[in-house]
């Protein structure tokens, strides 16, 4: 094998191996982590999330709707999103758009919308 050939391998090798030991995503791969402050491990049911919580219902909520001034909230829930537990809002708007809203259920912060949808 030609000798630049062997050291372009070489260097290839070695910068996806560096890659892939820093945890980075290769050839376009989204490696997708909430930015929620409570990320529960392994396996979780839906009646255990309200326990994993730090704030409640109402105070979710509230933040949702300070979110989206004069809104109307049609759907509501509590769920793992991108391995972070978050309130999800469904909210209707004052200019009659549907977005959503989510709500860290730890420190009830809007999250901001990434690819949430």
């Amino acid at each position: 094998m030609n000798t630049h050939i062997r050291n372009l391998l070489l260097i290839i090798t070695s910068i996806a191996t560096l890659a892939l030991a820093n945890g980075c995503a290769l050839f376009g791969e989204k490696n997708e982590t909430s930015p929620a402050s409570i990320q529960p491990a392994g396996k979780v049911s839906a009646a255990d999330l309200p326990a994993l919580a730090k704030i409640n219902f109402q105070q979710a909520t509230a933040a949702a709707l300070a979110a989206v001034p004069n809104g109307s909230i049609i759907e509501a829930k509590l769920k793992i999103e991108d391995g972070g537990l978050v309130y999800a809002f469904k909210i209707i708007g004052a200019d009659k758009k549907s977005q959503e809203v989510m709500i860290d259920a730890g420190n009830g912060k809007v999250i901001p919308d990434g690819d949430n949808d």
